[in-house]
């Protein structure tokens, strides 16, 4: 009985939902509805020297991996997230790119052997994946952007995910990513491995809801040359931000053909032209004055895969994913200067999903020199915004007939994208996700983004900045901006919030959460653990590390954030260093530094709310035990047991036969009598 309510203690802590304390703003009002959100999460990054490594932060983990797109085609991932890479000063979260090279040995399943890997960059991957999830509402990222503006390379994004697929580690997201259909169709029920054909509620999960993890990239910047791109309109140059809903199941004939907008009138062949069908694409896409849709992404093919390849889709489970995209165009200002990227997101059946820019920019880059506005730089602004915001739709020439223009009705912000639930469901079936998701910052480096993708045969197939003759295949100046100390992406802010009153929005109802009731993750993560944790060489447990309290080795207070510097000695009777760490204490604050705040859901899970509420449970009481007792039951049974085994070894037994706990086991009379036996 000791030893149970030793296991069933609880500790106090200080958890008081998500909002950071520093958060000066509270409620904000959605530009679609027009009624108040309250803020449900929030980071301000305002305490400088925060670490991101998995177990230093309660909302963040930083990556420590390599990103590889392990197809038989070869990825073009070029770049291995280091959580170095990732930290707080200034008031920014700064996500840095460097040409640092990255040496390790790992399996090639294609050769089937371990071979010696090599990365040349680093970057980082930040995100809150199984720590802080939330479905619907509205996000605002306060942000300034990575590079040059006209210089290609760079692929930064700010994006969401849902939770049942973790970014990066592809076992997760195969046959989940990007699914967002709630429909029985035993055609597709192969290719959606949570289909909304099944009976049985596996690993918590609720009978016939077809389930993934959708993604949505509230913004993923392309830089590159200047120059007007063809079919976009209104007309859009590099750099432009791409916004996008990545969804599945997808258009499998009669689909646009990328570099071109839809055929929306097929041809009967009277013009002598071959008869042609219309193609098959969304209708009812809301586009901004600045925003075209994206002709040049419309979606992903996930194909069969071979037989050494690390994930597995057998020719039944082979989809086509699409992407519902738009180009926003961007200026020089969104480099220098704070900008705000929001998205409004009503989840499910009948909701919408809405994308806005903030039209003036905030504080500007820091350590960076102001230089003069000359007047070919204020040309370029105007030119790049040429298509000013108007409060009358005006469609351009050539604008996709069966899309719309949103009327730009604010000042202070740009209408960039709208995705409404009748352009899902009318034409492949699909919804709005309606899945728990989590916030993801990153960074990459990719030959498939930016980077020439027309080399003579010459060009030397190599992307390192170290290696002169790979310069043929990297974008001019890449390698050159990578030095000049503007290729972080600085984020200011983050805010989430969510609806006062439900019934005052379309879709669902907005929780806050990784294992809500409605769409359970936790027993389905936790039954399939191995493909959420990195492979050989790493040596993973588990797929997160527990949050560290304190430890991290120190001088003096100062470098403890909200601890205090202490003695090694002074925090275990059983040590005898002389070295000091980090005490938390009960500061509310854990970390190695104890520099981030401990946060956490207000409301129980799936798991924990059936867990609280089964017939078992509720018939036990589990009390509530304080620290200071709960140490002390915890050295009282350690000294019972100590006594008891030093007990045990001084008995001794006559015959030399252990005579075990209850004293007439395998004593000599029953040996004997078994040898007996046995003959």
């Amino acid at each position: 009985m000791l030893l149970l309510l030793i296991i069933t203690t609880r500790i106090d802590s200080t958890v008081a939902g998500w909002v950071d304390p520093s958060s000066q703003i509270t409620v904000t009002t959605s530009l679609i509805d027009g009624t108040e959100y309250d803020l449900v999460m929030s980071d301000e990054f305002e305490t400088d020297g925060r670490g991101f490594a998995d177990g230093e932060d309660s909302v963040w983990t930083a990556l420590d991996k390599s990103d590889d797109d392990m197809s038989a085609a070869g990825g073009g991932s070029l770049h291995f997230y280091n959580s170095s890479h990732a930290s707080t000063s200034n008031g920014f979260l700064n996500v840095s790119t460097t040409t640092e090279k990255t040496t390790w040995t790992g399996f090639n399943p294609f050769k089937q052997a371990f071979v010696d890997l090599e990365k040349d960059y680093k970057s980082a991957m930040v995100n809150s994946w199984n720590k802080f999830c939330f479905t619907g509402g509205i996000v605002e990222i306060d942000a300034i952007l990575p590079g040059e503006p006209n210089t290609a390379g760079l692929w930064p994004a700010m994006w969401i995910l849902g939770n049942l697929g973790r970014a990066t580690y592809e076992g997760s997201t195969n046959g989940i990513w990007p699914w967002s259909y709630d429909t029985c169709d035993r055609r597709l029920q192969h290719a959606q491995h949570v289909s909304g054909c099944s009976d049985v509620n596996h690993y918590g999960l609720n009978a016939r809801r077809g389930r993934g993890s959708t993604e949505i990239d509230i913004l993923e910047l392309m830089p590159g040359e200047k120059g007007w791109l063809p079919s976009t309109f209104p007309k859009i140059q590099r750099p432009y931000g791409a916004m996008t809903l990545q969804v599945a199941p997808g258009v499998e004939k009669n689909r646009p053909q990328s570099g071109s907008v839809p055929v929306r009138v097929g041809n009967d062949g009277t013009n002598g032209f071959p008869p042609t069908e219309p193609q098959s694409w969304y209708e009812g896409l809301g586009f901004g004055s600045n925003t075209s849709m994206n002709p040049f992404f419309y979606g992903t093919y996930l194909g069969e895969t071979k037989p050494e390849e690390p994930t597995h889709r057998t020719k039944k489970e082979a989809f086509q994913a699409d992407a519902v995209g738009a180009m926003f165009q961007l200026t020089k200002a969104h480099f220098e200067r704070v900008h705000t990227y929001r998205m409004e997101w009503q989840p499910g059946k009948g909701g919408r999903i809405d994308w806005f820019v903030s039209t003036e920019g905030g504080r500007e880059r820091p350590g960076v020199k102001k230089k003069e506005v000359n007047k070919g730089d204020e040309e370029e602004e105007e030119e790049n915004t040429v298509n000013k915001r108007h409060k009358e739709p005006v469609k351009p020439s050539g604008f996709d007939p069966a899309s719309k223009v949103l009327p730009q009705t604010s000042s202070k912000w740009t209408h960039a994208f709208s995705i409404e639930d009748e352009s899902l469901s009318g034409l492949q079936g699909s919804q709005v996700p309606a899945e728990p998701s989590y916030l993801i910052f990153n960074t990459a480096v990719s030959s498939t983004w930016g980077f020439p993708y027309d080399t003579p045969d010459t060009c030397k197939k190599c992307y390192s900045c170290f290696d002169p003759d790979c310069a043929c295949a990297i974008p001019p100046g890449f390698c050159e901006s990578l030095k000049n100390g503007k290729t972080s992406m600085l984020i200011d802010s983050v805010r989430v919030y969510q609806a006062k009153d439900d019934d005052a929005h379309v879709g669902n109802k907005h929780t806050v959460g990784c294992d809500p009731i409605g769409y359970p993750t936790r027993e389905f993560i936790e039954g399939h653990e191995s493909l959420y944790m990195r492979p050989i060489p790493f040596t993973d447990k588990h797929a997160l590390l527990p949050l560290k309290s304190g430890g991290g080795k120190c001088t003096s207070d100062d470098d403890c954030g909200e601890g205090v510097c202490t003695k090694e000695a002074d925090l275990s009777f059983w040590s005898k260093s002389s070295n000091t760490v980090c005490n938390c204490g009960k500061s509310g604050y854990m970390g190695s530094f104890c520099k981030t705040k401990i946060y956490g859901d207000d409301e129980p899970g799936a798991y924990d709310y059936e867990l609280n509420t089964s017939w078992f449970f509720k018939r036990i009481s589990i009390p509530y035990i304080p620290v200071e007792l709960a140490g002390f039951l915890v050295a009282l049974v350690a000294g019972f047991i100590g006594a008891f085994v030093v007990t045990l070894k001084k008995k001794k037994i006559s015959g030399g036969t252990y005579r075990g706990v209850a004293g007439n086991e395998m004593t000599p009379q029953f040996n004997k009598a078994r040898r007996a036996l046995h003959r």
